[in-house]
């Protein structure tokens, strides 16, 4: 029986790109014998989510996400919902691709697509949020996380990445540290902090060396903590991050986990693959391989447990 595969694609995303290669996109994979149904996202919130749903409960075999991690991510959120979950491909046509560059996708969309056609799967672990959201490359809290979800579709596809530098230039001067408590490991940090992370791959907003020991099926989360610093030392430790030597400093605080929870008094918000998820407090926890997404092994052996 021939597959069904559906792409659930956003139409903004990428300063709409991915439009034009849509006849091309789907002979690709009709010459993969798969049937293929092309579906734009809505404007509707949610509108993604819903699609993948839909077509997991239609029997497709693969759902593709066409766009950034906020596509990624809602399409995530959809196959979650449902016991017997499609395939997933993920095609890099957002403005940061985080975790398209986490499974070394190429880089064009058709290329990315044909890698995807061969249809090799990995299995992957996915984050669970408060028992009803769901995340596939990570959590975050703290102040300058807000950028991601600040900017505005618009900008992104006017602007690209630029448009997170413009936001951030923004937040950087209300950038106050947050008092938290963070269980993980029958350990408990209470303290300062200007942000974190749960971390299940080593890419985060374009940057490729924010945890380089993530794993996409290690079982456990990579949880980052960076805690209360001066201006001066905030930039001498991004200096260190964009080197991937940071772990080591004593500012910074890294454990493996497969569960952290976070509390707080003030109002921190948390986010997940880069979307406002709620504020605090917040249990996120792993399911190991809950996912199969399309991907060359070979490429992206390093990411994988041994």
């Amino acid at each position: 029986m021939q597959k069904k595969a559906m792409i659930i694609y956003n139409p903004a995303a990428g300063k709409n790109k991915f439009r034009k290669l849509l006849p091309d996109a789907e002979r690709i994979l009709t010459e993969a014998d798969l049937e293929v149904m092309l579906v734009p996202s809505t404007p509707e919130p949610k509108s993604t989510m819903k699609i993948a749903r839909q077509a997991a409960e239609s029997g497709y075999d693969m759902v593709i996400a066409a766009g950034g991690d906020g596509t990624v991510n809602e399409v995530v959120n959809g196959l979650m919902q449902v016991e017997k979950r499609p395939k997933l491909g993920i095609l890099p046509v957002g403005t940061t691709n985080d975790y398209a560059r986490a499974l070394n996708m190429a880089k064009d969309p058709l290329e990315a697509l044909r890698i995807i056609a061969k249809q090799e799967t990995i299995h992957v672990d996915i984050g669970k949020a408060n028992e009803t959201e769901f995340f596939i490359n990570n959590a975050a809290g703290g102040k300058i996380t807000e950028i991601t979800y600040a900017v505005k579709e618009s900008m992104k596809s006017k602007w690209g990445r630029l448009a997170y530098l413009f936001s951030g230039l923004t937040v950087l001067p209300k950038l106050s540290p947050v008092n938290v408590e963070i269980s993980y490991n029958d350990k408990i940090f209470k303290g300062d902090i200007l942000l974190f992370f749960v971390n299940k791959s080593n890419s985060v907003g374009g940057m490729e060396t924010l945890c380089p020991p993530a794993q996409l099926n290690s079982g456990a989360f990579e949880l980052l903590i960076l805690k209360k610093v001066s201006p001066k030392k905030l930039f001498q430790l991004f200096a260190s991050i964009k080197k991937g030597k940071h772990l080591s400093s004593p500012y910074v605080i890294h454990a493996r986990a497969d569960k952290v929870e976070v509390k707080s008094d003030a109002d921190l918000n948390v986010s997940y693959d880069g979307v406002y998820g709620g504020k605090a407090p917040y249990t996120l926890e792993v399911i190991p391989d809950a996912l199969e997404v399309f991907a060359d092994e070979k490429r992206i052996s390093a990411r994988l447990r041994g």
